[in-house]
C-alpha cells in the first residue's frame, strides 16, 4: 500500500482466515494478535530464528481493521507517522510491527526477513519511493520467492508493483467510505516542501507527509535541481 493506493476494496477484511497468536507468532485462542492463516508458521518460525540468534523480539502488533486504522489515523498526532484507513498493510493480515529491542535486532531482521518470506515495506532511506517515513520493525509476508528476488534487487515492494502493476491488486480509494482516507495533493508538488522537520509532497496524485525528525535527520534537499527529502 502507498498513499495513493487503497486495499480493495477499501474495507477489505479477510476476517474469515485471521488467526489468533501471541507475541512470538505461536498460535493461541487467547492471543492478543490477529494474522492471516498463511502467515502463521513462518512468523512463527521468524520471530523463533531471530531468538536463536540472541535477539528477543516480540510482535508488536498485526491486523487491523480498516475501522481500527481510522481511530489510530485520528489518534495519532505526529504527521505521516499513521498510514490512513485503507492505505495500511496491516488490514491484510500479512503485515506486522515487531518491537525490536536493539539496533542489532533491527539489522538482524532486515538480514534475515526475506529466508523466511518477509519483505521490508518501508526501508531506511526510501520514503520518497514509499511515501512512507522508514519502519525497520514492519514486515509484510510475501512468499520465500518475491522475497528473495526483492532482497537480491534492492527494491521495495513499491517499486516492484510500479515496475510491474499486474503483479498485485489494489485499489483507488474511490470507495472508501470515510473521507479521511483521500488526501488531494492540495498544493503540494512532487519536488515537494519542507514544514519545519517535516516533507510534504505530491505522491502518485496523493499528499504524503514524513516527519524527518522520526528518522534524526532533517528535511532539505542536496540541491537547487533535486527534490526535496530527509536528508
Amino acid at each position: 500500500m502507498s498513499p495513493a493506493r487503497c486495499t480493495s476494496p477499501c474495507t477489505y477484511d479477510p476476517q474469515a482466515d485471521l488467526v489468533r497468536v501471541d507475541d512470538q507468532g505461536v498460535a493461541a485462542p487467547a492471543g492478543a494478535h490477529l494474522v492471516h492463516r498463511t502467515i502463521e508458521e513462518p512468523l512463527r518460525a521468524l520471530v523463533r530464528a531471530a531468538r536463536e540468534a540472541g535477539h528477543k523480539i516480540r510482535i508488536e502488533s498485526a491486523y487491523r481493521s480498516y475501522e481500527q486504522q481510522a481511530e489510530l489515523f485520528r489518534k495519532t498526532k505526529q504527521r505521516g507517522r499513521a498510514a490512513r484507513p485503507g492505505h495500511s498493510e496491516h488490514q491484510l493480515g500479512t503485515a506486522v510491527d515487531f518491537r525490536m529491542p536493539t539496533s542489532a535486532a533491527i539489522a538482524w531482521l532486515a538480514e534475515h526477513a526475506s529466508a523466511h518470506g518477509f519483505a521490508l515495506s518501508y526501508p531506511e532511506g526510501r520514503q520518497r519511493v514509499t511515501g512512507y517515513r522508514p519502519e525497520p520493525w514492519h514486515a509484510r509476508y510475501v512468499g520465500l520467492e518475491l522475497a528473495g528476488e526483492l532482497r537480491g534487487r534492492s527494491q521495495t515492494l513499491e517499486e516492484m508493483f510500479r515496475a510491474h502493476p499486474d503483479t498485485g491488486e489494489s485499489g483507488t480509494c474511490d470507495d472508501c467510505p470515510l473521507p479521511v482516507s483521500r488526501a488531494a495533493c492540495g498544493a503540494a508538488t512532487e519536488t515537494g516542501t519542507c514544514k519545519g522537520t517535516v516533507l510534504e509532497w505530491c505522491f502518485d496524485g496523493a499528499l504524503a507527509t514524513v516527519d524527518c525528525a522520526a528518522s534524526k535527520q532533517r528535511c532539505g534537499r542536496a540541491s537547487a535541481t533535486e527534490p526535496y527529502d530527509c536528508i
